[in-house]
């Protein structure tokens, strides 16, 4: 876990609500940003969730409304190092309170106390982070694809709105199982806004590097197409096991995602259509230029590789048929129209020398 010895003030990046952590419930008896007992005049303190260098994040209960809440606090902070902690941490209340969407996590509540604390109540979610669920297991393709298609929806809808998340990675992305399955992608600590003015810090030595795209390893301006390189990481870890950049320490696996390409993921995993190798390859391209335009294009392209993927299971004829170009218009009936539309960027994927099984 993070040490907290700079300040006071605690990061939660790494630690988002309702993460499987050890600190999931710890006892407010050890030193924390607050105290048991009552919050802001509101919010009941009920334990800590997590903690990091900007921000903890609690259990509490809003006591007007009887209502759970997960409560972000950052305390007040000191020092050079932490000088755009305030600004960042209201930028993050902003971010969020511009989105409205199942896919994003809500916020309730943003205020400062007297001692210039911040707080920021969100939405609970009892669930794992991907993250977690990654520890445990390795994700069928259809499993991953319906993650990925939902972080991409989350995406679409921040980056309509001016925000852009850059900081996606499977300890941000949550699944919320108390009232049906919902992928939600939670920390908008490090966003960017459309609107508002570049903050002094760029924060890009938080989190692992694996997930960042090279244009910010490098420093140099970047857009929401960094935050589609994020998602086809965490893609091609869902599918193959492990990340498409490695190395023994957080300078090798920079020195990798700079300048060497990833694995075929079709090497990792054989059964991998050749369309979502193209696919994944592509979202992760060290020029921004080569990737998709936007989380809706990266979208659907994900959405017809899920398409095709049905078709395959339910018969091979369809897709061969389709890949040899020689389909009736009774068969092409079949296809969506935006799968036919699309018919092209099949064949540009190399859909023709794809046979299930192979």
């Amino acid at each position: 876990m993070r040490s907290t010895s700079r300040s006071q003030a605690c990061d939660v990046r790494t630690l988002p609500p309702g993460a499987t952590r050890r600190t999931r419930g710890t006892s407010l008896a050890m030193k924390t940003c607050v105290g048991p007992g009552i919050f802001a005049g509101r919010y009941k303190i009920l334990s800590l969730l997590g903690r990091g260098g900007m921000g903890e994040v609690y259990r509490a209960v809003h006591l007007g409304l009887g209502k759970e809440v997960a409560l972000k606090v950052l305390a007040p902070v000191k020092g050079a190092a932490a000088a755009d902690f305030p600004e960042r941490f209201a930028r993050e209340a902003r971010a969020i309170a511009r989105l409205d969407h199942p896919g994003c996590i809500r916020i309730f509540d943003y205020g400062h106390e007297q001692d210039g604390s911040q707080y920021i109540a969100m939405e609970l979610i009892d669930g794992p982070t991907l993250g977690a669920a990654l520890a445990n297991d390795v994700f069928s393709v259809t499993r991953a694809l319906h993650v990925g298609r939902a972080i991409l929806s989350a995406l679409a809808h921040a980056h309509a709105h001016g925000v852009v998340h850059r900081d996606v990675k499977p300890e941000n992305v949550m699944f919320a199982v108390g009232s049906g399955f919902r992928v939600v992608l939670i920390d908008f600590g490090l966003a960017s806004l459309r609107d508002a003015p570049a903050l002094t810090g760029n924060g890009l030595a938080v989190g692992s590097p694996s997930y960042i795209a090279p244009e910010r390893l490098l420093g140099h301006p970047h857009d929401h197409r960094a935050d589609l390189y994020s998602v086809g990481v965490i893609l091609y870890e869902m599918i193959a096991g492990i990340r498409p950049f490695l190395g023994g320490s957080p300078q090798e696996i920079m020195s990798n995602v700079l300048s060497r390409p990833p694995r075929p993921l079709r090497a990792i995993v054989p059964a991998v259509s050749p369309i979502l190798d193209a696919v994944i390859r592509r979202a992760l391209s060290k020029d921004p230029a080569k990737r998709f335009a936007d989380a809706e294009e990266m979208l659907s392209a994900l959405s017809d590789v899920a398409a095709l993927d049905a078709l395959a299971d339910a018969d091979a004829a369809p897709v061969e048929a389709a890949a040899s170009a020689s389909m009736t218009i009774a068969q092409l009936s079949i296809f969506r129209p935006s799968l036919l539309s699309r018919m092209w960027s099949w064949l540009r994927y190399g859909a023709w020398r794809w046979r299930p099984g192979h």
